[in-house]
């Protein structure tokens, strides 16, 4: 999967498996025409797993949440996140 920064639209953004943890994701986000990763990771709390992308700060269920959540607020992150990336095959 790859985002082309020349048609990268502010706010423009996509989750993905990390290449790095198997266990984790990662939401790409395109803001003010550079590309930036965001490694969501999956934390334990009393016995129930959550995803966070601020240390277990701001917890989530599932990715759905996240997502939502970012769409409305800031966080952690540069901007909210506004348009989702939809995959084409090559």
């Amino acid at each position: 999967m790859m985002l082309n920064v020349t048609f990268c639209s502010s706010r423009l953004f996509l989750l993905r498996d990390s290449q790095s943890n198997p266990k984790a994701f990662v939401l790409t986000l395109c803001h003010h025409q550079k590309i930036k990763h965001f490694q969501i990771l999956p934390c334990e709390d009393d016995g129930q797993m959550f995803f966070s992308l601020d240390d277990g700060n701001t917890k989530f269920t599932d990715l759905i949440q996240l997502v939502e959540f970012y769409q409305l607020n800031k966080g952690v992150l540069p901007c909210k996140l506004k348009y989702h990336c939809i995959r084409v095959a090559l």
